[in-house]
């Protein structure tokens, strides 16, 4: 007699947040002691040492599926490309949240200059991409909308796993300079996994977001020594007054840009138009219901006949034919507190990092 395997498909919240605080620790730990020896190896081992090794073991050593868990689906070169402008548009949205972090420190404490790797040849260019663009794109999307993503969606909803998805980024970058930035962006890419059934949309996203940054570092270098200038000065700006011009800049493209990323955004979602059982759809002036879905066709019933149509989502799409779904359910937010404790324990720790870092002064 065969034994039917109960062992759950997803992971659980509490089992996803014991992981986070875990790696968490050992990202605090082990994965600032290699990065203080070299930065670049020691930026290797902590992304797939210390990130996308223990969760693939983890999720293997558990029996989940894994192409179920980790979304493993090819994204098609227009929609990449639509991703990847996405997560262009976003830079000045993430450039004011960030500001209007560091100008909230700058009234109680002082800013912290971050001294982050730039590229001054092409070599080290091609070198810093590999890295900080497709190794953290890759290894980084694999924990949060991979794992994070989905214990929380499977148990709140894929509105609510969205949000704690980017905020547990947002928490695991620990730097309070950089927090509202990882937050935005944590939450729409895990809208764009949600969207396209593909933990690949976020890796794009998150290299094309990181692939800018380290392209700009290197045209800085390229063309102007204003870095150089920066870290002599050891200010971030020189008054109040210049930092809230800067975050005004920024927010005018930012709003015109919010603009460009909802047009983006709904072409997209046609792309992955959702077409479900009992859903009606008008063709060709008449009116059809959805009877029938596999996963390449559909099985359509005119209306008031018994009238039956074989097609697929290809040919619905083309036709300009589009179901209106909302992707995020409004379902109330309930979670429970031993849940989350394993979160609370690593905010307890960003907590303990704020104070050494912007009240105490130790760095």
């Amino acid at each position: 007699m065969e034994i039917e395997n109960t062992r759950p498909k997803h992971f659980k919240i509490l089992e996803a947040n014991v992981i986070f605080l875990i790696l968490a620790g050992a990202f605090l730990t082990l994965g600032a002691y290699v990065q203080s020896k070299e930065v670049l190896s020691g930026l290797l081992i902590t992304e797939y040492g210390i990130i996308l090794l223990p969760i693939l073991l983890y999720a293997a050593f558990t029996r989940k599926d894994i192409r179920q868990v980790f979304r493993l689906k090819k994204v098609p070169l227009k929609q990449s490309l639509k991703i990847m402008v996405i997560a262009a548009l976003l830079l000045p949205t993430i450039a004011v949240v960030n500001l209007i972090a560091i100008l909230i420190i700058e009234l109680f404490s002082d800013a912290i200059i971050l001294n982050i790797p730039t590229a001054e040849t092409g070599v080290q260019y091609i070198g810093l991409m590999f890295i900080i663009s497709i190794t953290a794109g890759l290894c980084e999307e694999f924990f949060f909308r991979g794992m994070i993503l989905n214990a929380y969606e499977h148990e709140l909803g894929m509105k609510w796993g969205a949000i704690f998805s980017g905020l547990l980024f947002a928490i695991f970058h620990f730097n309070p300079q950089n927090f509202f930035g990882p937050l935005v962006l944590g939450v729409m890419f895990s809208y764009l996994v949600q969207m396209s059934g593909s933990i690949f949309a976020g890796v794009i996203a998150h290299a094309t977001n990181n692939g800018i940054a380290v392209s700009m570092g290197f045209l800085v270098n390229l063309f102007g020594n204003d870095v150089d200038a920066l870290a002599q000065n050891n200010t971030l700006f020189e008054s109040t007054s210049a930092l809230l011009l800067v975050i005004v800049f920024y927010g005018i493209l930012a709003v015109g840009f919010a603009i460009l990323i909802k047009s983006v955004l709904r072409s997209l979602k046609k792309d992955y138009a959702a077409f479900d059982v009992g859903d009606r759809i008008e063709v060709r002036e008449k009116n059809y219901e959805i009877v029938e879905k596999s996963e390449s066709q559909f099985v359509i019933k005119e209306v008031d006949s018994d009238r039956l149509l074989t097609t697929d989502k290809a040919r619905l799409v083309n036709a300009g034919i589009m179901n209106h779904y909302e992707l995020w359910d409004k379902r109330k937010l309930k979670v429970g507190f031993v849940e989350m404790t394993p979160v609370i324990g690593a905010l307890v720790a960003y907590g303990y990092i704020i104070y050494l870092a912007y009240i105490k002064g130790v760095g």
